[in-house]
């Protein structure tokens, strides 16, 4: 299990990145309901929206073929989730699909490269051999973000609006 640090944002701002937890429910709900369209878009690659079982389900991890990060600042009204990285390792072969998703509020600020990195030395920890996703090819925050992080992009198959993105953990 990844031990909590803290990041301070440029504006002084501190960031707690933690495994969630399912303590953690209302404060995921509160994040997913405040995403913009475009934001809830690029999570989900569609329109739909998350069910609350589905949220419940992103708060109550298998921590054997799962990693869940959340990062967290106080806010006037108390603990405030502005961020959460994920990685699934669904069939037990050490490749984990991975996920990323910022408020708005804290997209291009730096959260994102702490988040990801937090995400990236817990699946090493984890065991995982390798991270992938799929990310849509105008997403251009998340496609520097993980070139930045070293991650390989690949043309998905298709009509090219997709694009994969790989990172070797050895």
């Amino acid at each position: 299990m990844p031990t909590p640090r803290t990041w301070t944002a440029a504006d002084g701002t501190e960031v707690v990145i933690r495994p969630i937890t399912p303590d953690d429910l209302a404060l995921t709900l509160a994040f997913d309901q405040k995403l913009s369209p475009a934001t809830k878009y690029r999570r989900l690659l569609s329109d739909r929206q998350l069910s609350s079982g589905e949220l419940r389900r992103f708060t109550s991890i298998d921590t054997a073929r799962e990693v869940a990060l959340i990062a967290v600042v106080d806010d006037a009204g108390g603990p405030k989730q502005v961020g959460v990285a994920r990685c699934v390792d669904d069939e037990g072969r050490g490749s984990a699909e991975f996920a990323i998703v910022l408020s708005d509020d804290w997209q291009r600020r730096g959260l994102g490269v702490v988040l990801l990195s937090a995400l990236i030395d817990a699946a090493r920890l984890h065991g995982l051999r390798r991270l992938e996703a799929i990310t849509l090819a105008e997403n251009h925050g998340m496609l520097n973000l993980a070139r930045k992080l070293g991650f390989r992009t690949r043309e998905e198959q298709g009509d090219g609006k997709i694009v994969g993105l790989v990172l070797d953990l050895h």
